[in-house]
């Protein structure tokens, strides 16, 4: 019996896409008009490589508690040597220097690879110990980009690679930045075209739960965050739930063991007591009112206080009121690296999905101060936040919303008919593109293949605005066709008689005017 070859079978890897021109050309429009906005509040542009050492990466995935979990990880194939903490090589009892093959990992978010970026840069001044604490110097960038991580999970519109568009302020503890921050959300996404109304910033600061658990025995940095991880489920499991993990444990939906934490009964019942009191669709001044009006002692709690007061203050004098920034207490976030002030951008929008049920579309991007994650690196507490857009789950958001910015238009298509007339073809492609206008000659024929209703089937598929027609007899005429299939598609239905719609589609234009006809028609507003 002759054994069949296997063959490679095509296809992705779960939980990858391939993106379209369409889908493109939303996510550039993100980037491009987001890009200045943060440029206008003086951010500049940085990049970082997709792959860091592990160890500078942190473990601060969220719902993880090691580097290890949720992230791409893998040896370097490459051997190095083994650093001391003063970045000399490690050497055995025989002189030789260590080596090994180091973890390397692709980034999970933007924030990390910022975080060893600011280090990094500081390395020779930390080594000669010339840093200090509240004297490390101002950087703001704004960087946008893939980033990974393993989701265990992959429920609809969540991927394993995703594009992040970051804005971050390393090395000033003013929380002006962190209502900046607020601010530079709100004028982006209205840029980009979400409408005032659609979206809510929602804000809280990290310091009033911190100071809340400690007044009740919560001391330990890891039990705090866990318990905070617990509370950031609220609004996807509900209070049900949430007292059971933070209690005995709980059985979720697929039906797999949630662990508790154990958590003894009259504790549970302090902090659901405190969150279910806060209010979460007050103004910000009620909500500064119920927060003096608690009376809490802990000088933790009593800083992040007045640092809302003050964030209010600063919107407030902008003209931001609670109509597109509010106060919510009950909100943490997942990332365990955040130590004060903490924003979610919510969508009001809702859609209707394949089942035609009324859907949220929720968080849309967020960030928050993260005044201990280049200490991590430098043994030097260095302040900072920063904010994140989510580029891909804003262009969700846009499509299913229907508010899916117009799709780029593809270039000028110069029929290809005649071998003959291959150098005139690109003549004119050239003449189009001096002129600022992209234009493609068609190459797409197989054996001779070169029918045109295959070449304005390729022109539609790729929004090509204009078809250049020309053959032999228009040659010798010195005459070209122009077909506007942009026009076309404007009044189709609109005209039933095919010649009267053919007349006002296409045009035959002199040779030596063609340019001047496309530059003042291709783009032309649509009567």
């Amino acid at each position: 019996m002759t054994k069949q070859p296997r063959g490679i079978v095509p296809r992705k890897i779960k939980g990858f896409r391939d993106i379209d021109p369409s889908l493109n050309a939303l996510r550039w429009h993100i980037i491009d008009t987001a890009r200045k906005v943060y440029q206008a509040y003086g951010f500049e542009h940085w990049d970082t490589p997709v792959l860091e050492y592990a160890d500078t990466l942190g473990k601060y995935m969220p719902d993880a508690d090691s580097v290890e979990q949720g992230v791409y990880a893998f040896p370097n194939p490459e051997e190095e040597p083994v650093l001391l903490p003063n970045g000399q090589e490690m050497r055995d009892e025989f002189g030789q220097v260590v080596m090994t093959h180091h973890p390397l990992a692709l980034r999970y978010d933007l924030t990390a690879p910022l975080a060893r970026l600011y280090a990094e840069g500081l390395w020779m001044d930390y080594l000669k110990n010339r840093l200090e604490a509240g004297r490390t110097p101002l950087f703001r960038r704004f960087q946008f980009g893939p980033v990974f991580r393993y989701e265990v999970k992959l429920t609809p519109g969540r991927f394993r690679e995703f594009w992040q568009l970051d804005f971050d302020t390393v090395g000033s503890d003013d929380v002006a930045t962190d209502a900046e921050a607020c601010m530079i959300l709100c004028e982006a996404l209205e840029a980009i075209g979400l409408a005032p109304d659609s979206f809510l910033v929602r804000v809280n600061n990290r310091k009033i739960l911190k100071g809340f658990l400690q007044e009740n025995g919560v001391m330990e940095e890891a039990r705090e965050q866990a318990i905070l991880r617990v509370i950031d489920k609220l609004d996807k499991v509900g209070w049900e739930e949430v007292l059971l993990e933070l209690g005995a444990g709980r059985t979720d939906s697929s039906g797999a063991e949630i662990p508790g934490l154990g958590l003894d009964e009259g504790l549970i019942e302090r902090i659901a007591a405190f969150v279910k009191g806060l209010p979460r669709e007050a103004s910000r001044a009620e909500v500064l009112t119920h927060l003096e009006n608690l009376r809490l002692e802990n000088p933790i709690a009593r800083e992040g206080i007045a640092e809302l007061q003050k964030i209010d203050a600063l919107l407030s004098a902008q003209g931001f009121g609670s109509e597109r920034v509010m106060f919510d207490l009950s909100l943490v976030r997942g990332m365990a690296y955040y130590t004060g002030p903490v924003f979610e951008v919510e969508s009001l929008q809702t859609f209707k999905d394949a089942k035609g049920r009324e859907r949220k579309v929720g968080s849309i991007c967020g960030g928050g101060r993260y005044d201990g994650l280049v200490e991590q690196l430098l043994n030097i507490q260095v302040p900072a936040t920063g904010a994140s857009i989510g580029v891909d789950r804003l262009a969700e958001l846009l499509r299913l919303t229907r508010q899916q910015y117009a799709e780029a238009a593809g270039p000028i298509l110069i029929a290809y008919f005649d071998d003959e007339l291959a150098g005139e073809y690109q003549n004119i492609a050239r003449e189009l593109r001096q002129a600022g206008i992209p234009a493609e000659v068609y190459y797409g024929f197989y054996k001779g293949f070169r029918k045109l209703k295959k070449q304005l089937k390729y022109a539609d598929e790729k929004n090509c605005p204009m078809v250049v027609l020309l053959g032999s007899d228009e040659a010798a005429q010195g005459i070209v066709t122009v077909k506007n299939l942009r026009l076309g598609a404007h009044l189709a239905g609109q005209i039933e008689d095919k010649r009267e719609f053919n007349r006002r589609v296409q045009t035959q234009v002199p040779r030596r005017e063609l340019v001047e006809f496309i530059r003042q028609n291709w783009n032309a507003p649509l009567e």
